[in-house]
């Protein structure tokens, strides 16, 4: 099951998994995943499963969606991608299951893409 590790405002970092797709992303109530920031469309981004891949979709935001420092209107995710939307620091995780606080907010802080050596180590501890 995919999962996102999303750096809240508090500075913890929060795990949701991705149950079902398409997981839409936004600031409205309605969406599976509701980010409170004015930066954040109503309905911002789409994930969306295509075969054995996970994708990632813009909605027409506003500010955009980056996925690894660029601006995306859409594309397949690869473990470990780094995601902002707003204001907000997301982590995509394709596999394994829940982390610990202390990990899930160093990988979501950590900027960029996550080297191999940090993916492994993740796939170790689940």
């Amino acid at each position: 099951m995919s999962r996102l590790i999303v750096l809240q405002k508090n500075g913890s970092a929060k795990q949701v998994n991705m149950t079902r797709t398409p997981f839409v992303v936004g600031r409205a109530d309605s969406c599976d995943l509701v980010l409170d920031n004015p930066l954040v469309s109503r309905s911002h981004a789409v994930f969306e499963a295509v075969g054995e891949a996970m994708t990632i979709r813009d909605l027409q935001s506003h500010n955009g969606t980056y996925v690894n420092g660029q601006r995306v209107e859409g594309g397949a995710l690869s473990n470990g991608d780094e995601i902002k939307i707003g204001g907000y620091q997301i982590r995509f995780l394709s596999q394994g299951g829940p982390i610990g606080a202390a990990e899930a907010l160093r990988l979501v802080t950590v900027p960029g893409r996550l080297a191999d050596i940090d993916l492994q180590r993740l796939s170790a501890k689940s």
